[in-house]
């Protein structure tokens, strides 16, 4: 997966202001490069998981498609850790997209991608451009 740096710190910035609340959002690309995150509201506003405000979700996949770009990814962030996702994750899993988890590895949040079939996961590296 490549991910533009800014797109990157976007969603860094975002799940870090989020803490300790379980951040969440889109990640639009175009011919394998991230070209937009779309933060999305946690309407759990939970530290354990997260349900993205289904309107602005919409919103952002509406406005994905009129930019004639793809869903990318799904970010969402373990405030208590680890980046691997868990088995709320694995059961909710309905796009067959990346799935980007974000969370704190001492005093920086770290990302690791994943995709996720059923109850099958295989890692994704991601590169920065």
């Amino acid at each position: 997966m490549r991910l533009r740096y800014e797109d990157y710190l976007t969603m860094q910035r975002h799940v870090s202001a989020q803490a300790p609340l379980e951040a969440c959002g889109l990640v639009a690309g175009h011919q394998g490069v991230s070209t937009a995150v779309f933060p999305i509201p946690n309407i759990l506003h939970s530290p354990l998981r997260y349900r993205m405000d289904p309107q602005r979700q919409v919103e952002a996949l509406f406005a994905i498609e009129r930019a004639g770009w793809e869903l990318m990814a799904i970010y969402h962030s373990h405030p208590m850790g680890p980046p691997v996702p868990s088995e709320t994750d694995l059961a909710e899993a309905a796009y067959r997209v990346v799935y980007l988890i974000w969370a704190p590895v001492g005093h920086e949040w770290v990302v690791r991608g994943f995709y996720l079939h059923g109850y099958q996961v295989r890692e994704v590296p991601i590169r920065l451009e």
